[in-house]
């Protein structure tokens, strides 16, 4: 009863007892036998246990059995020493509930001098939540590290003093270090080389400090244990503490060396491959099987791109429409296994034009499945070929001409002479005078038919030509009168509008040849009837004269206008034409520096346009 009062005027102080019966833990004063002489509320909360039943009872009651035979020695040790001091400093500390549960405590012990000798007041803490949920903790901890154990990137934490302070087992692997030898070390000094070092740091620093943000993308080189260098690609974040200080940075980061080194390869293939493409004399492109491009060398990109189209987004834009479903079958069968070689098409240029192109192509049937086309500009060649076909075509109309003019000259001498010997006949016969002027007339045309004959076998020997300066109203008006009976008979009328003075320097025979069979031309698409005009006068300029003769007659049907200029081209039923007059005329208007065209309508006449130089006394003397 005395220690009991000696504690009570201890605490005789309410203010004490009330600080003592607030405080969350259980409060308990025990003697230097060990026996219980005071506890608070709290006490009687945690054990279970009532006041009653706890005073003058030995401390080790509230001590689980397994530890109370030490227990008494650890009592001993502190009054030998009392101190205020934590129990159980290291170790893990459970108590005993009056209901034979167990649960961890933390212990604060404390000497309290009174008159007797000395007291052990014991703080007893209920850390039954704290533990619970630093298991937990330690679970969701375990279970992290797990997640970035396993991940297959590096996950890296460092601090605001440059130290790792978290990395799993897949960056432990790519540096070659266990974990224990790069935890705490400085990053920058340790797993960076010398040539990134103080660059990187200094990123790191402005990071830190709140001057920059993180790079959500970022690579450097890493140095590994064996002293290896490895490109990492980076995402970073910042870490901050409650109030939001920066403290460090987590990165997570993948090894990109073997990609990036691959790349580099493909990079240098790729560009060697295109060298090769650029330096090639033939257009060639990839594409897929729509028909989009994928890769084009120097010469396509000549050919079909311009500073206004600087890509060809399809293959479809170079082909004209009309081949398009013909290529189209064409790709298939490539597709299947066959290749298309030499084949002659044509491709569009970006301005329209059209060019002549021979053809390569083949499927890349491993891999991408694209097609690789080769396209050779053959405008040349085609040029060529046309230019020895028109050569083919000149020496069968020479020995053609060859051939007339050996059947028909003999004819028209033995007509011609006959045609004499009548007039020298009838000169005397006055009653046969009506005859003498027709006479003259078949005379005449005998005359014209041998210089025709004269002419075209000189056109087909290609001779030097014989020029001079030539009226053009003489020349068309010459050409009318041969035709004219023809006119008569079948009713056709004739318009003329010649203007004076109209001088051009050429070979007149020649010429009047062209006229006349471009009239002739014209009065046989008007075997019902018609009208002829024929119009020459003054270009635009001072350069150029126009000759412009029209026919009311049939026209020509509009799929072979182009061709009427090709030799033995010809409308005429057979019997009736050769194929040769307008591609002769061509010949010799070019010849004379000028050109022809054809505007024609079917059921709707004829109009053929000749453009020629205008004789200069100036140019002639030149």
């Amino acid at each position: 009863m005395e220690l009991e009062s000696q504690i009570n005027r201890s605490l005789e102080d309410w203010k004490l007892q009330l600080v003592i019966e607030s405080v969350p833990s259980a409060i308990v004063i025990i003697s230097h036998e060990g026996k219980i002489v005071f506890l608070n509320s709290q006490t009687e909360k945690i054990f279970g246990y009532t006041k009653n039943e706890l005073i003058g009872q030995s401390v080790e009651i509230l001590v689980p059995e397994r530890f109370r035979s030490k227990h008494s020695e650890y009592r001993m040790d502190f009054y030998a020493k009392p101190q205020a001091r934590p129990m159980g400093v290291g170790r893990d500390l459970f108590a005993l509930r009056k209901d034979g549960t167990e649960l961890p405590v933390e212990i604060g012990l404390n000497p309290m001098k009174i008159e007797g000798g000395v007291l052990v007041l014991a703080a007893i803490v209920d850390i039954t939540e704290r533990k619970r949920a630093e298991l937990q903790l330690r679970k969701e901890k375990d279970k992290a590290q797990q997640y970035l154990d396993v991940a297959e990137v590096i996950i890296i934490a460092v601090n605001d003093k440059e130290e790792v302070t978290l990395i799993n087992h897949k960056g432990c692997r790519l540096l070659g270090y266990e974990e224990g030898e790069i935890i705490g070390k400085n990053w920058f000094e340790h797993f960076l080389p010398g040539t990134v070092r103080e660059q990187t740091r200094v990123v790191f620093k402005e990071l830190i400090e709140g001057r920059c943000e993180p790079y959500k993308y970022y690579e450097n080189p890493v140095l590994t244990k064996s002293s290896q260098i490895r490109l990492i690609a980076w995402h970073n974040k910042t870490i901050t503490d409650e109030v939001g200080n920066i403290t460090g940075t987590l990165s997570s980061g993948e090894d990109i060396t073997e990609r990036r080194w691959a790349e580099e390869r493909l990079r240098e293939s790729e560009e060697r491959l295109q060298a090769i493409m650029d330096n090639t004399t033939d257009a060639v492109m990839v594409y897929d099987e729509d028909g989009m491009v994928i890769a084009m060398n120097k010469e396509a990109k000549r050919l079909f791109c311009s500073k206004n189209k600087r890509e060809l987004k399809t293959m479809w834009d170079v082909i004209p429409p009309e081949n398009r479903a013909d290529f189209s079958s064409r790709l298939k069968i490539v597709k299947e296994g066959s290749r298309l070689l030499d084949y002659e098409t044509e491709k569009l240029l970006e301005n329209g034009e059209r060019v002549p192109v021979s053809v390569g192509l083949i499927n890349m049937v491993e891999g991408s499945g694209w097609f690789i086309e080769t396209i050779r500009d053959i405008g040349e060649r085609v040029r060529i070929r046309n230019k020895i076909i028109e050569l083919e075509k000149a020496q069968i109309v020479g020995k053609m001409a060859e051939g007339i003019a050996h059947h028909m000259g003999t004819p028209l001498a033995s007509m011609l002479l006959r045609v004499q010997m009548l007039k020298e006949d009838l000169s005397e016969a006055t009653e046969y005078a009506n005859c003498m002027e027709k006479l003259d007339s078949i005379e005449k045309q005998i005359f014209y038919g041998q210089r025709v004959m004269q002419r075209l076998l000189k056109f087909a020997s290609n001779p030097e030509n014989i020029r001079g300066a030539e009226d053009l109203s003489t020349l068309l008006t010459e050409a009318i009168d041969i035709i004219k009976p023809l006119m008569n008979k079948y009713g056709i009328e004739i318009e003329l509008a010649l203007d004076k003075d109209l001088k051009i320097w050429a070979e007149g025979n020649l010429l009047q040849l062209v006229f006349s069979d471009i009239m002739m031309n014209a009065v046989d698409a008007m075997s019902a009837g018609g009208r002829l005009s024929i119009i020459a006068s003054k270009a635009n300029s001072d350069e150029k004269l126009e000759i412009k003769i029209s026919d009311t007659g049939i026209g020509v049907p509009r799929e072979v206008l182009p061709l009427v200029f090709e030799p033995f081209f010809t409308t005429k039923p057979a019997g009736k034409g050769t194929g040769l007059g307008l591609s002769v005329a061509k010949r010799v208007i070019q010849d004379h520096g000028g050109n022809i065209s054809i505007e024609s309508r079917e059921g709707d006449g004829t109009s053929i346009l000749i453009r020629l130089p205008i004789y200069k006394e100036e140019r002639a003397l030149a």
